[in-house]
């Protein structure tokens, strides 16, 4: 009797098992629905634009060319990502940097006293501002394998750009007034809000259920145009980014 009452409680013990809910730890980190990240980002290399345009001077018309090249910087990126499977899932995502550019600039003045006579003129200057702010809704695709991981992200992106633009050349010049020197140029903030596209590859290994360490190669790029003194420039922003960081499982 007593052997029977062991027996049929092993049996049922065995019958319950599938219904008892499995330890965090052994739970697949493809379950997981909502995931959030946060990541330190490098932008490498630059992206130029340029623009020409016309200044009236001396009741001539003058030229100002401005070519400019953002360089890369660091910045942080963050994302909050809904898995509808392992294999796919959506992801809003945010990165911000503070960038500068150098600015070259060419152009003619016209004489003063003459006509058809333009004095040229070529300089650069340093530092000029170029904040930028991104924000993306990428389609992800999921997979891996044991702890090793990777996924592949591509969608659509909003920047957000304040740049420091050139209005107008600042020239030095005396008598006979023939030649100008270059000393610089005035300049105003603009903000434009460029519209592109991002794609990443991102690798990752699982720290433990709930956390993941990831590095991923990025690219993205936009463009949109302001008007500066009366002439488009057309502002670029983006470029090739390199993140580490860590995601965590919000939800499975």
């Amino acid at each position: 009797m007593k052997t029977t009452l062991l027996g049929r409680g092993a049996l049922l013990g065995f019958a319950l098992l599938p219904l008892l809910p499995a330890p965090v730890s052994a739970q697949n980190r493809d379950e997981s629905r909502i995931e959030a990240g946060a990541a330190f980002a490098q932008t490498f290399g630059s992206i130029t634009f340029s623009s020409t345009r016309t200044v009236r001077e001396s009741a001539e018309d003058g030229s100002l060319s401005s070519s400019y090249k953002t360089k890369g910087a660091p910045g942080g990126a963050f994302h909050l990502q809904y898995n509808f499977g392992p294999k796919f899932g959506v992801r809003a995502g945010a990165q911000f940097s503070s960038r500068t550019s150098e600015g070259t600039f060419t152009g003619q003045s016209p004489h003063p006293f003459f006509f058809n006579r333009p004095r040229s003129f070529s300089g650069t200057q340093e530092g000029l501002g170029f904040k930028e702010s991104a924000f993306s809704l990428t389609a992800v695709v999921r997979g891996g394998s044991g702890k090793w991981l990777y996924a592949l992200e591509a969608g659509p992106v909003l920047f957000s750009v304040d740049a420091t633009l050139a209005t107008s050349a600042r020239l030095t010049d005396t008598y006979p007034y023939d030649t100008v020197t270059f000393a610089g140029v005035a300049t105003e903030k603009k903000k434009a809000s460029p519209v592109g596209f991002a794609a990443g590859i991102e690798f990752g290994r699982a720290l433990n259920s709930s956390v993941t360490a990831f590095v991923q190669g990025r690219y993205s790029a936009g463009s949109a145009d302001v008007d500066v003194a009366g002439a488009p420039v057309t502002i670029k922003a983006g470029g090739a980014q390199a993140r580490v960081g860590l995601k965590i499982v919000l939800a499975r």
